[in-house]
């Protein structure tokens, strides 16, 4: 029997348009601290004393640990909502993240801040699918699209301009802990106007038990398969001696535990009363395509956002090697490069949205999708000297495609969800997204160490390699990242063939309804 408050129409005080406004202020706050922190970290070094010889890997838990806790949040908070009350949830986590940010602010030491990232994270991470559920209940299905989309481009320029909004913070005031301390009074609105803009949001209640069995090995999966693939870039550095160093041994086994831990998680929410995650998602097709296209566009999209910096401080450091300041100038200028790409997915979320909902999923999946094949092949003949304005355009091209695939694959996946599963469904799509990027990540520095390596021992015997090793070794710098950028295509012609049978799936079944 339907419960009386959710056949009740829902009191809108204020326009949800405004609600969405106010939401997706707190996200990019949030989104923005998950790589603000890089920006600091020298600083932060230097002011807690920490020697950049023996304590750089323990620092980096202050990025690392924050990536960790906002994956692992996000996996059950939105499944919380779906019991709890999407409004409540969403403003304990706001708070939870301004808890974080004033510990981070005053912490004493390393261990404290990286304690203070962590809490953040949990509220950060917690806010992206609380803010898709809520999306859900706020608008009618015709107009849902393009509201994700919104959040979604969101969240990806949040953390994609983390580091130049920390370079140019820095670069003003040179303190590090006011980084921090701004997320304080921005919060603070945020909280006060989105507890206002929701104070007439239903909170009908929900029956069903929390899936602690479930989220524990879905945690313990994710953070196994984070760090074990972190591990792996290790690959790239050397030891004292110049000899290359391999992934440590735990990477390895902590990537196979993650696959165990997965495969129990399955085995554990099949047979579950209340599963954190709905398997039968996975039963219709145009859902499991469209899961399938978000790991795609995140493979794809950690190639680029990792590439462009490296191609930038390659060629800088290369020919400005007597530059004391080139490594800030690099920052700055990868940060305004990748901007070609982060802007133009955020403009293109909404078109990608509107299209969704008057063409269906299909059109704007297998349109964005053609357009980033056609960005990354263009990419990849870069070469050892391309100018800024053909990166940027080709990076804004790929933007565009990547932005308009957000709307419609969330909205597939939300749509096939029931009202009671919103929570979980958003969850699911933005923890897709970022495991494909990991994986991106970890497939992009080993291939890319190995063919550097492969690379420069077959040209020993160059002449420019004696005459020009600047522009012998930008070649080979170019060719191995033009090469990783195939990479890219290759997931979006995955891409492709997925949507092409979502889109069969879902003809089918509005046929036999």
């Amino acid at each position: 029997m339907t419960h009386p408050a959710l056949t009740k129409p829902v009191a809108r005080a204020v326009d949800p348009r405004i609600t969405l406004g106010l939401i997706c202020l707190a996200i990019f706050i949030g989104a923005v601290d998950l790589t603000v922190i890089s920006a600091a970290l020298p600083k932060v070094m230097i002011d807690l004393r920490l020697s950049l010889d023996t304590e750089l890997n323990r620092a980096s838990w202050a990025v690392s640990g924050y990536l960790l806790a906002y994956t692992v949040s996000m996996t059950f908070m939105g499944r919380l909502s779906d019991l709890l009350g999407r409004r409540r949830v969403y403003l304990i986590c706001l708070i939870v993240f301004l808890i974080g940010s004033v510990w981070v602010a005053a912490a004493p030491n390393l261990t404290m801040l990286i304690v203070g990232r962590v809490i953040q994270a949990f509220g950060a991470g917690a806010m992206v699918p609380v803010s898709m559920a809520l999306v859900g209940d706020l608008f009618p299905p015709g107009q849902r699209a393009a509201a994700l989309g919104v959040i979604g481009a969101v969240d990806t320029a949040g953390w994609m301009v983390g580091h130049l909004y920390g370079g140019v913070l820095m670069r003003i005031f040179d303190d590090w802990r006011l980084l921090f301390w701004l997320n304080l009074p921005i919060g603070l609105i945020a909280l006060a106007l989105t507890w206002y803009a929701l104070r007439q949001l239903p909170t009908p209640p929900r029956g069903g038990h929390f899936d602690w069995p479930g989220t524990v090995l879905l945690s313990a999966s994710l953070v196994a398969l984070n760090v074990g693939l972190a591990a792996g870039s290790e690959l790239g550095a050397t030891d004292f001696y110049g000899e290359r160093i391999g992934p440590p041994p735990y990477a390895g086994p902590l990537v196979v535990m993650a696959l165990i831990l997965l495969a129990l998680f399955i085995w554990v929410e099949r047979r579950s009363p209340e599963p954190l995650i709905g398997l039968e998602l996975f039963t219709r097709r145009d859902t499991a395509m469209a899961c399938v296209i978000n790991v795609m566009v995140g493979f794809g999209l950690a190639i680029a956002i990792t590439n462009v910096p490296l191609y930038i401080n390659t060629y800088l450091l290369l020919y400005n090697p007597t530059d004391s300041d080139i490594l800030r100038v690099a920052a700055w200028d990868a940060g305004w490069m990748l901007s070609a790409l982060t802007l133009t997915m955020a403009m293109a979320a909404l078109p990608g949205g509107l299209l969704t909902a008057r063409y269906g999923a299909r059109l704007p999946t297998l349109f964005g999708l053609g357009l980033a094949l056609a960005g990354y092949g263009l990419m990849a003949f870069w070469g050892p000297e391309a100018t800024y304005v053909r990166m940027g355009l080709e990076l804004a091209l790929t933007g565009i495609g990547l932005g308009l695939v957000i709307a419609p694959v969330a909205d597939t996946v939300i749509a096939a969800a029931g009202e009671d599963r919103r929570g979980a469904a958003s969850a699911l799509v933005i923890a897709l997204r970022l495991v494909g990027m990991t994986v991106g990540v970890a497939v992009l520095t080993l291939w890319g160490v190995h063919r550097q390596d492969e690379l420069r021992r077959a040209g020993a015997n160059n002449p420019l390699a004696l005459t020009d090793p600047a522009r012998f070794l930008m070649e080979i710098a170019a060719q191995v990242i033009g090469e990783t950028f195939l990479f890219g295509a290759v997931a979006c012609l995955i891409g492709l063939l997925a949507a092409w049978l979502m889109q069969r799936a879902r003809a089918r079944f509005e046929a036999e309804r």
